[in-house]
């Protein structure tokens, strides 16, 4: 993993620099997994790694991703590369080298790639929470569709949020390490903390409900702001928008639970479907109708089912994971 010490002694690289870097990790992988390196090929390769700090931790980053990679079921890996289905794994690492490493960007932020959610420490699945313990006694509570890294260093507690949502419990560490969680849109730093973060296309969420949350954007030369709690905001790489106050549900999926109040069906369709697999939607005259109550995560059916007996609403199936809400005759 890249901690936040080597990002900033790698913040004056260049985006050409790191390309290049990257490029030649790619070589020397392939060439690693095409067989044993000559006495010769294995003293450049040392020599190499040891140019910079960003030569070896490219390497590292690279290493550890592809041997992760050999979980991944072949067939997702080769239809994301469009390889036939008979390619030589040897053959298939040399895009893929090229591909999967992630690169440095600037003092507070990563590249974030796609598959990154594939290689990460911890995931969940569509309708999965999990809950987890660090080794410093901190919780993090993973939501639905949830991917994430874990690096405790001796400096510093670093989570980076790929995709999804977390709840995090921070305790006050005795080696006094800062704790940080990164998005591909910033890094934010617990300030004595229970916070919420979720990280979408565009931006990413942040809700405070204790202590405080410090946020500074990815983008070079960003202000940092400190949002305090009871508060919630929203963040690109930059741009921070005003703090409001926070949605009392917004941590209910912690407890399994969905609430809407006066919500528009078609907004609680596109909450809903986080949870879900398959599609749903609802057709123009349907997609104003206003929903209420709380929901039983652990249950969807049960929840389309409570919506078609309270609410003006019917549901036609085409398949199984496929249907669309039509409003009915009150």
């Amino acid at each position: 993993m890249f901690a936040t010490h080597d990002l900033k002694q790698l913040a004056t690289q260049t985006e050409q620099d790191l390309a290049d870097v990257v490029k030649q990790a790619a070589v020397w992988l392939s060439k690693v997994h095409q067989g044993p390196l000559s006495q010769a090929e294995e003293t450049a390769l040392q020599k190499w790694r040891q140019q910079s700090q960003l030569h070896e931790s490219t390497w590292q980053k690279a290493a550890s991703i592809t041997g992760k990679f050999k979980t991944i079921p072949n067939e997702i890996g080769m239809s994301v590369l469009d390889r036939p289905a008979s390619v030589d794994r040897r053959e298939f690492m040399k895009p893929l080298t090229v591909l999967l490493i992630a690169l440095p960007t600037g003092v507070a932020s990563y590249r974030y790639l796609p598959w990154q959610s594939w290689t990460a420490d911890y995931t969940t699945a569509i309708g999965e929470t999990r809950s987890l313990q660090m080794a410093d006694g901190s919780d993090i509570t993973l939501n639905t569709d949830t991917s994430l890294d874990i690096d405790y260093t001796l400096q510093e507690r670093i989570i980076k949020l790929h995709a999804g949502e977390v709840y995090i419990e921070t305790v006050k560490d005795v080696q006094n390490r800062p704790f940080y969680v990164f998005t591909k849109h910033g890094r934010l730093q617990a300030l004595g903390t229970k916070f919420v973060v979720r990280v979408e296309q565009d931006a990413s969420y942040i809700g405070v409900t204790e202590g405080a949350v410090e946020i500074t954007p990815a983008g070079a030369g960003q202000v940092p702001l400190v949002i305090q709690a009871g508060h919630e905001s929203t963040f690109t790489k930059s741009l921070i928008h005003s703090a409001s106050a926070m949605d009392p549900n917004a941590t209910s999926w912690v407890d399994g639970v969905l609430y809407a109040d006066d919500m528009p069906l078609k907004d609680f369709i596109k909450l809903l479907s986080r949870y879900r697999r398959g599609v749903i939607n609802c057709d123009k005259a349907a997609e104003d109708v206003r929903i209420s109550g709380a929901f039983l995560l652990k249950d969807m059916d049960k929840i389309l089912e409570t919506i078609q007996s309270t609410r003006p609403l019917k549901i036609q199936w085409r398949t199984r994971y496929w249907g669309t809400f039509h409003k009915t005759q009150s």
